[in-house]
């Protein structure tokens, strides 16, 4: 029969023969259990080493935050990336939306425009056939003539406003 004893550092537990078992035929050999005993040491040492470096590296603060800020670094980074694509597809879109929308604007603005000047063409026709020959033939003496009306008409009022404020 055996008996089972955990390892130091939590592992399996390792069977060991007892110096005393009921179900053995044969009695132990003192050199045995002095070898037995040596392999127990050896593997207690190397669980207490790997114990130690697992501490080691747990109290080591100082790499464990660069360790940490690399790792912060690289996500950030990634996320960067990914964010300056993204802006990227999205300005692309926005600039083609904006460039077929005032394809269409200045589509519109042209034929509105084209249909202001045709508009005005038309009742430029119908004030000229409602004018007179004379003013039809030479518009720019009716044009002097109105200009100069205009600005005796501006002077006479401005004489009697002159005139009541004094």
């Amino acid at each position: 029969m055996s008996d089972t004893h955990p390892t130091e550092s939590g592992g399996s537990a390792r069977p060991t023969e007892s110096a005393g078992s009921a179900g053995s035929a044969r009695p132990k050999d003192p050199a045995d259990n002095v070898e037995e005993l040596r392999e127990q040491i050896e593997q207690t040492r190397e669980d207490l080493a790997q114990t130690v470096e697992a501490l080691a590296a747990k109290a080591d603060v100082k790499a464990r935050a660069k360790g940490k800020a690399a790792d912060v670094t690289s996500q950030a980074k990634e996320r960067a990336t990914l964010a300056t694509a993204q802006a990227k597809e999205r300005a692309a879109l926005v600039t083609a939306q904006a460039r077929d929308r005032a394809t269409v604007v200045t589509a519109q603005a042209k034929q509105s425009a084209a249909h202001g000047t045709q508009v005005a063409r038309e009742r430029t026709a119908v004030v000229r056939e409602k004018l007179p020959p004379t003013v039809r033939e030479q518009p720019t003496v009716s044009l002097a003539v109105a200009g100069g009306a205009t600005v005796l008409a501006a002077l006479l009022g401005w004489l009697l406003l002159r005139r009541r404020r004094s």
